[in-house]
């Protein structure tokens, strides 16, 4: 019996050290949960909460593809953090579209590039990646491409738009602990910032005005370590202002 005991003892530790190690090698828990939905271990009804094409992606994008085309306008482009923006009330300015989608990821983003395009607008202002490596996980070299592949269609199809690539914002891990890397970031951005010369388009930066003295996204500009409040947007416009 005794033997029994520490032969299951033994298992489960070794167990425990396999998952430990493997949660480590892969960068954390995220790995476990694209391990999970990768698994078909829930019913099919589940597979609407797809990370690629969830609802709110699809109702959103709809919606985007049945209003009017109205051209010369001012658009938003990116995820939740520009999704959460009131750009029209912050820049008082009525020729400004929010086009952000939350969860919205590089590749998301180039999906539903033809209703963007066919606005030819006069500005885009582009905030995109922070989902690329924090939810899917991506290298900052893979996320560079699908930033590659939206600027040369902007390039190739909106020769008269004038586009900023505004910089990926820092996370704060203080807050919690599972937001991407914010050293991730910052070598994103800088390859941004080559990007952005190369292309011929601006860059803004609006990471450096919302960190803290511990290089995270300030406690005084968000709530839970991403997302930001009132304080944060009054601050971006500030920055964006001249531009519009």
């Amino acid at each position: 019996m005794k033997i029994l005991i520490f032969i299951s003892t033994s298992l489960n530790l070794l167990v425990f050290i396999l998952v430990c190690v493997l949660t480590i090698k892969n960068g954390g828990f995220t790995y476990w949960r694209q391990k999970i939905f990768s698994l078909n271990i829930f019913s099919k009804k589940a597979n609407i909460f797809d990370i690629y094409n969830p609802p709110y992606y699809i109702h959103k994008t709809s919606q985007f593809e049945l209003l009017p085309i109205k051209l010369n306008t001012i658009i938003f482009l990116g995820d939740s953090i520009t999704d959460e923006g009131e750009w029209t009330e912050l820049l008082q300015n009525f020729n400004i579209q929010n086009r952000g989608i939350s969860g919205d990821t590089t590749e998301r983003i180039l999906r539903r590039l033809d209703v963007i395009i066919k606005n030819h607008p006069k500005q885009i202002f582009l905030m995109v990646g922070i989902n690329d490596l924090h939810m899917l996980n991506k290298s900052v070299e893979a996320t560079l491409l699908g930033y590659k592949q939206i600027l040369m269609q902007f390039q190739e199809k909106l020769p008269n738009t004038e586009v900023f690539i505004q910089s990926v914002l820092p996370v704060n891990n203080n807050i919690y602990i599972y937001w991407t890397d914010n050293q991730k970031v910052i070598d994103l951005n800088g390859k941004l910032q080559d990007l952005a010369t190369q292309y011929k388009y601006k860059y803004i930066d609006i990471y450096s005005h919302l960190l803290d003295t511990q290089e995270q996204l300030s406690a005084e500009y968000t709530s839970d370590g991403l997302h930001l409040n009132g304080k944060a947007y009054l601050i971006w416009k500030q920055i964006i202002a001249s531009y519009c």
